[in-house]
């Protein structure tokens, strides 16, 4: 029996190509060609929001107000020595890039409502 690899239609390129999975904390499929994503393969369920909580959408987990957003940060942070000698960083500028969301209690991704905007305090 000979294994082929699965092929798709590149959404970027046109071209049929073999599926791979991206490096990122969601396991992103892409075309092996462009590395342009697969929508239809990539698809996380959109969070449910029930009695002013997010709840997640899986029917065997269902965890309420247990979403969070995954990010990477790039932060500089001033480095000084206070009056008992302790070397201390003061929080200062950030740079933040989204890099999805899950759900705590089973892991698995999941994704906000389309028009819902998320604000960072």
């Amino acid at each position: 029996m000979t294994f082929l690899p699965e092929t798709r239609v590149c959404p970027r390129c046109g071209e049929r190509s073999r599926i791979i999975t991206c490096g990122d904390s969601d396991g992103t499929i892409v075309s092996a060609c462009c590395e342009a994503v697969i929508p239809d393969l990539n698809d996380s369920p959109t969070v449910l929001i029930e009695d002013g909580k997010l709840v997640c959408p899986f029917g065997d987990c269902g965890a309420a107000d247990q979403v969070i957003e995954l990010d990477v940060a790039t932060r500089e942070n001033r480095l000084s020595i206070d009056e008992e000698g302790t070397i201390v960083a003061h929080l200062g500028d950030s740079e933040f890039e989204g890099d999805g969301f899950e759900c705590q209690q089973c892991a698995r991704s999941v994704s906000m409502p389309g028009g819902d905007e998320i604000v960072h305090v």
